[in-house]
């Protein structure tokens, strides 16, 4: 075989073994990043947690540790709790709204003179896709037990990372260069999440208060949700819109409210989405835009849901990684923004 060929078609054969690999192994390999990724929020934490100082002495490792990790599993079992909540009192009053969904429908279609609008919206079942997000959510928490397996393991062979590194790289050069990528990783998958979340945190608020004024019902749920489907690129924010906007319409079946209603949740996506958090990451990220895109439709089609929450931080891990070697970097290139992503030149 002419070796010109032989190279290409290896390279083709080794991402196609290790997406059928990414797919294949969705069930073991979901729980494991996951409970990577929690293990490095609770680290976050844990420097949050050890700048206080009791008597000018900071707080004991392992109590930096235990309040991390009570922290961050109190609040995903608050937020699961508050959203089974809010959907099981959704599934008491769905008749009604499903009601009132299919008399909006009859009038559309009367008007429009198009009879499959009202079969499709007869086919809609509010109380049932309840209680299906519900199941969900409480297989959520099944779930998470392995993830917190994983974290547990984690955070005990934490304390040997270095040692193993340290007998693993016994050239400085190649130490000092790996040290450098773990940086420049920990600080944009860093500066992505907090950045995220505090902003999630002002829109999923700001979207409360607007709701809770207006007497939309589950305002608490709709503020939730609009937390969480903020860390999804793109099509997370316009379905944190829709669905409270939808409801609104349902509720009062007035469209002047409805407008405003989605008029200030709208301006309220694009100021905190479109101006302040460009401001506040600015390029430390790196991504291109239809990279950020394209990553959402591959990872949510190969790990669903998850997939799509963690499309950002693994493509910005892998963008460093691959920057790192000669033979990659062009592929490092065509995923970034087009700004300078040299480990050296960013400390």
């Amino acid at each position: 075989m002419n070796s010109k060929l032989s190279h290409p078609a290896l390279t083709l054969l080794l991402i196609a073994l290790i997406l059928f690999g990414l797919y294949i192994g969705q069930n073991l390999l979901i729980p494991l990043v996951l409970g990577l990724l929690f293990w490095y929020l609770i680290n976050s934490l844990r420097r949050l947690f050890g700048k206080i100082e009791i008597k000018e002495k900071s707080l004991p490792v392992w109590s930096q540790i235990t309040a991390s990790v009570s922290v961050m599993f109190s609040l995903i079992w608050f937020i699961v709790r508050i959203v089974a909540a809010n959907l099981e009192d959704l599934q008491l009053v769905s008749d009604s709204y499903n009601e009132k969904l299919v008399d909006l429908s009859e009038k559309v279609s009367g008007y429009l003179n198009i009879s499959s609008i009202e079969e499709v919206t007869k086919s809609i079942d509010i109380g049932g896709y309840a209680e299906g997000i519900l199941q969900s959510s409480i297989g959520f928490l099944s779930g998470f037990f392995v993830v917190l397996f994983y974290v547990i393991f984690i955070i005990a062979e934490q304390s040997m990372f270095k040692k193993k590194l340290d007998l693993l790289l016994v050239d400085k050069k190649k130490k000092l260069k790996f040290y450098r990528i773990v940086s420049k990783i920990d600080d944009s998958v860093h500066s992505y999440l907090s950045v995220k979340a505090l902003l999630s945190l002002l829109v999923a608020t700001v979207t409360y208060i607007v709701l809770f004024a207006f007497n939309i019902d589950f305002a608490v749920l709709w503020a939730l949700l609009t937390f969480l489907l903020n860390f999804i690129p793109f099509i997370g924010s316009l379905l944190a819109i829709i669905f409270p906007v939808l409801l609104s319409f349902l509720q009062f079946n007035d469209p002047v409210t409805t407008l405003i209603i989605g008029g200030i949740l709208v301006g309220n996506q694009v100021l905190f989405g479109n101006f302040i958090e460009p401001r506040m990451v600015g390029k430390s990220l790196n991504l291109s835009p239809l990279v950020v895109l394209l990553s959402l439709a591959f990872w949510g089609a190969l790990w669903g849901v998850v997939g799509m929450f963690l499309c950002v931080p693994i493509t910005v891990t892998l963008m460093i990684v691959l920057s790192q070697f000669p033979g990659t970097k062009p592929a490092a290139i065509l995923l970034s923004a087009g700004e300078d992503f040299d480990v050296k030149k960013s400390q």
